[in-house]
């Protein structure tokens, strides 16, 4: 079968949707023999799309693990008169003005559809809103008569985002849609009446995960005590992941639990510094870690670090920190919002805090550190349900499924 993937970013580039088409399509080249090509951006970061100061990654083609990937040069200029006008038009609903978000959001990418629609694929896939060559993809697919899924990873709460009549019709529009959570379809179904709809959640290696000994060096070459607690929070330090939650809450961790530590891993920037710059005010900022930007072969041993892993975001359409953490074998808390509350079981696999409280968060903290055979059977629990209903092993088949299902029906 021949794939093609549409994405705005690609490796090096770093985020979730990056991640989750990198593993999907490397997976399937590998695993299943199937011949993948990614068309996608020179951006290193999604800010390049509205900030022309960005750098940029090499354009042009190259393989990278059996996949082929083509960079297009994104246009990122006249980024303020993009934005007022998308900010006027959304705030007085005037036509059209989701259609000014989009040119806003980017990537603007001259050629793209034409090189869709002259790529020799059975199946093309696209990831993921609110970014236009989504529609370049689904228009092209359809001119060529050739099967659209998409990926869209949708984060409900972020209205300016993703609250989109465009999207909704060309969900409707598309051969299939790929949700990643419950929670993802439960908000889209209503909205997208005639949507094909799968859910399918992001894969995890658990067995690559698994590695205890790596935590326990983690920890000694950071210089902490064997007894300290750690609190990780692992994923882009951007502020809707709310560092600054965790943050509020540690003074009151700290009274109770005085061997406390919190640690955020993840990709960093100017988030990084200005993360750095909170946690300067705190009382104990001595016993706060940042790791940005780490290397993924690094990430099984941070998890295993970790004795709690908190995830506090509500604009997620998954959450696959939350999945990482379980396959590793550590509790989690999350905020009650978002995805979170369709992937945990509250009291068996995780616990679940008031989004955006810093109170309830410190009490769910200061019960997991009270209690270590709590923390033990929340992980346990959470690892058994990631290797059953999360691993690639499981996921891979059911992505490939409905593209084979797409690409037969289309020969028919």
């Amino acid at each position: 079968m021949r794939i093609l993937f549409v994405t705005h970013a690609y490796a090096p580039s770093r985020g979730g949707v990056q991640w989750l088409i990198q593993s999907l399509a490397e997976r399937l080249v590998a695993q299943a023999g199937d011949s993948v090509t990614v068309f996608t951006t020179d951006a290193h970061s999604c800010e390049l799309f509205i900030d022309s100061r960005q750098p940029r990654l090499p354009g042009g083609e190259t393989t990278l693990n059996g996949v082929h990937i083509r960079r297009f040069r994104v246009f990122n200029r006249m980024t303020w008169p993009r934005l007022n006008a998308a900010r006027v038009a959304y705030k007085l609903r005037l036509p059209g003005q989701d259609w000014l978000r989009g040119l806003y959001f980017g990537p603007l990418i001259a050629g793209l559809r034409a090189a869709i629609g002259g790529e020799p694929a059975d199946v093309i896939v696209a990831a993921s809103f609110p970014m236009i060559h989504m529609y370049d993809a689904l228009t092209a697919g359809r001119a060529s008569r050739r099967p659209v899924a998409l990926i869209g990873t949708v984060h409900p709460t972020d209205r300016w985002s993703y609250d989109l009549p465009r999207m909704y019709r060309a969900i409707d529009q598309a051969n299939a849609y790929i949700a990643l959570s419950d929670y993802e379809r439960d908000y889209l179904s209503p909205r997208c009446p005639r949507a094909r709809i799968h859910v399918i959640g992001a894969g995890v290696d658990a067995s690559v995960l698994d590695v205890p000994a790596a935590g326990q060096d983690f920890r000694r070459r950071q210089g902490w005590a064997e007894d300290d607690l750690v609190i990780a929070m692992v994923g882009r330090m951007t502020a809707y992941k709310r560092a600054d939650v965790m943050l509020a809450a540690m003074p009151a961790i700290w009274q109770a639990l005085p061997n406390a530590r919190v640690m955020f891993a993840g990709a960093g920037g100017q988030d990084a510094l200005r993360l750095r710059r909170m946690i300067a005010g705190l009382p104990h900022s001595e016993r706060v870690t940042v790791i940005p930007d780490f290397e993924e072969r690094d990430k099984p041993a941070i998890y295993a670090a970790a004795d709690v892993v908190a995830h506090l975001s509500d604009r997620e359409s998954f959450g696959i920190v939350i999945v990482e953490s379980w396959a590793a074998g550590r509790p989690v808390i999350a905020s009650r919002a978002g995805a979170s509350t369709s992937v945990i079981s509250e009291g068996q696999d995780g616990l679940l805090v008031t989004y955006g409280d810093p109170d309830d968060l410190a009490q769910a903290i200061i019960r997991l550190g009270a209690l270590p055979e709590l923390r033990r059977s929340l992980g346990a629990a959470g690892q058994k349900k990631a290797r059953r209903q999360y691993d690639w092993q499981v996921i891979l088949p059911r992505y490939r499924q409905i593209f084979a299902a797409l690409t037969e029906a289309q020969l028919r």
